[in-house]
């Protein structure tokens, strides 16, 4: 038996939450509130179709909205192409035979654009189920079968793209590939756009909810870490990295850690994280670049900061050793920070990668209820790739940002577990912890760290 036949939507993320793409032959329904993407996502799928292979699209509109206000709306996105508005991705208003006729004339309609057109996809924009005028859930169910109908006989995919609601889904949801529900999440503040594919025929997909975000290039999906198929990786990891501390590397890690380890560095704010932190970055070299990325402190602060205790920031910067990259707490959403985390560190061919701190991922809608499980994905993705990781943790701005205290189960996570805070001594001594070193035999868990000209020592 012939395999079926995928349609590609070229929209980032999207194709790895389907496994590949929509099926030629297939119906499919974008339902959710309005202003949540699908009338962007329909064209971004069109116009970036039109740009791979000379597809048509047919874009059948319900709404009143005349076309040229629609097309005005997709101006300023980079898929748009103006050249292709009505010659390959072709509108049509039905909006007087869904008034005049009910959905019956859509179906007519939509048969006879796509014969004279030969068009591989269509779009139906604006279907308003809760609307009386729509019909019974028979009438639903019968429209559905139609489209499908001509989808299946016309070797074409169709997209179908409503408000939603209860009332006709259970006719929809026998009829139709596949349902993508679109919503708006609120928390507190803040807003997070998801998606989930309640239902999709014929292949497996990722399931559960995916965030994603609409910019000037249009949607771009971020599928969710922890959910991802794991892809074991054969890496030897057979070397030690030192963090920096003259007399802690030496003496009590024998040489450093273990590359591709995770260190997560626990402290209160001013205990010295971010210079034990950076210590770890100056290591770096050109060969085995390190990426830093920071919530708090700008790159400029780091540098001076390193010039401060003369540990070679600037140079390593300079030298392609070191790349910062300053990313302060913003609307971002925690999945979409982790693959752009991935991105980078894979585009840089980055060894060493240090966050400081682990309070910008916790800053986050869904780090109270999924962080646990994504730091131990994320961790686990770049130990994959052969990266040593270097986190920081105020404990005070993590339960600020999670609204929860880090949970010893976030700790077990990391292979190694240093806590470092302030003594009554003097303002520069501190008092480091060795809480857990995995692979390593440690010959004290405490010692002090003197804060002087050249940065941390260990005695």
């Amino acid at each position: 038996m012939t395999a079926m036949k995928r349609l590609p939507t070229a929209v980032p993320g999207l194709d790895q939450i389907l496994h590949g793409g929509l099926f030629e032959g297939g119906v499919y329904i974008f339902e959710g509130p309005p202003g949540v993407g699908k009338t962007t996502l329909a064209n971004q799928i069109a116009y970036q179709a039109l740009a791979k292979d000379g597809t048509k699209t047919l874009y059948i509109t319900l709404l009143a909205e005349s076309h040229s206000r629609l097309v005005q709306h997709m101006q300023g996105q980079t898929f748009f192409r103006p050249e292709a508005v009505n010659s390959s991705v072709l509108y049509v208003s039905a909006y007087r035979e869904f008034e005049e006729h009910g959905l019956k004339a859509i179906i007519d309609l939509v048969r006879g654009e796509l014969s004279r057109h030969q068009a591989s996809l269509f779009v139906i924009d604006g279907l308003v189920v809760e609307n009386q005028e729509v019909g019974s859930n028979e009438g639903i169910r019968q429209f559905v079968h139609g489209l499908q109908s001509v989808a299946s006989a016309m070797s074409c995919t169709g997209l179908l793209l409503t408000s939603g609601g209860n009332r006709a889904l259970n006719a929809e949801q026998t009829m139709v590939d596949g349902i993508f529900a679109f919503e708006d999440y609120v928390y507190q503040w803040r807003t997070e756009r998801r998606i989930q594919i309640r239902k999709f025929r014929g292949s497996a997909v990722e399931r559960g909810k995916h965030t994603f975000c609409i910019t000037d290039q249009g949607l771009q999906f971020f599928p969710r870490l922890e959910g991802l198929e794991w892809k074991a990786q054969d890496t030897e990891l057979d070397r030690r990295l030192a963090l920096g501390i003259e007399g802690l590397d030496s003496s009590v890690l024998l040489g450093g850690v273990a590359q591709g380890s995770s260190t997560v560095i626990v402290g209160d704010s001013g205990a010295g994280k971010t210079l034990l932190a950076l210590s770890f970055a100056a290591q770096a070299s050109p060969d085995e670049p390190c990426l830093l990325m920071t919530c708090a402190d700008s790159p400029r602060d780091l540098v001076r900061i390193g010039q401060e205790f003369n540990l070679p920031i600037s140079e390593a910067i300079d030298d392609g050793a070191l790349e910062i990259r300053w990313e302060p707490q913003e609307d971002e959403g925690m999945d979409e920070i982790g693959h752009k985390l991935l991105r980078l560190v894979e585009e840089s061919g980055s060894k060493r990668f240090v966050m400081d701190s682990l309070a910008g991922l916790a800053d986050t809608v869904a780090f109270p209820e999924r962080g646990y499980r994504f730091v131990g994905r994320l961790l686990r993705e770049l130990k994959a790739r052969g990266v040593t990781t270097l986190f920081t943790l105020d404990p005070a701005a993590l339960q600020a940002a999670a609204g929860k205290a880090a949970a010893d189960g976030l700790m077990a996570w990391f292979d190694n577990v240093l806590e470092i805070s302030r003594t009554a001594q003097s303002d520069g001594a501190r008092e480091l912890n060795i809480k857990k070193i995995r692979g390593c035999r440690v010959t004290r868990a405490r010692f002090q760290l003197e804060l002087g000209a050249s940065g941390l020592t260990a005695s």
